[in-house]
């Protein structure tokens, strides 16, 4: 049966078994949608080598696919793609800036003490960790043995539990 004729999820278990033909029917497929995609969020020299990454990563990542719609799956793998390019964009904007203003810092450790002194201690510790030491969520997920979802939801329960003031 020609390739045209098969599902994208029938394509991907194809890819899984390491079928390129099943890989090249999906870049025909999906390429045009994920330039879209990728070009209207990301300057064009970025845009490119992340439309790029974005089928690289659907090879690396074949074996994560586990028969749920592709193009959701598709779109996923994108999202995070895009994700870890803006953060990794945060990152060096935030080196540069750091190294510019090493002493400007808005907030100085003894204010930021201060400020969470009230919480509990696994949320003074959290709020520590990502707003003093800088790690990103998906650090602290790994470092918390928790998703990265219910890493946001501490977070953001702790910086509620700031604004009251409790």
């Amino acid at each position: 049966m020609s390739s045209t004729f098969l599902s994208d999820e029938e394509l991907m278990r194809q890819l899984q078994g390491g079928d390129q033909i099943a890989l090249e029917e999906l870049y025909s497929r999906h390429s045009k949608k994920v330039w879209s995609y990728v070009s209207k969020r990301v300057a064009r020299e970025h845009a490119e080598d992340l439309y790029q990454d974005c089928f690289i990563k659907l090879v690396d990542r074949k074996d994560s696919w586990k028969g749920q719609p592709f193009v959701l799956w598709l779109y996923v793998v994108l999202r995070n793609l895009l994700i870890d390019f803006y953060r990794s964009q945060a990152r060096g904007k935030r080196l540069i800036d750091s190294l510019s203003e090493a002493e400007s810092n808005s907030m100085s450790n003894v204010d930021f003490d201060e400020l969470i002194e009230g919480a509990p201690h696994e949320t003074r510790k959290l709020l520590n960790d990502f707003f003093q030491k800088g790690f990103t969520y998906k650090e602290l997920a790994h470092e918390y043995e928790l998703s990265e979802i219910s890493l946001r939801k501490r977070v953001s329960r702790a910086l509620a539990f700031l604004k009251k003031g409790d």
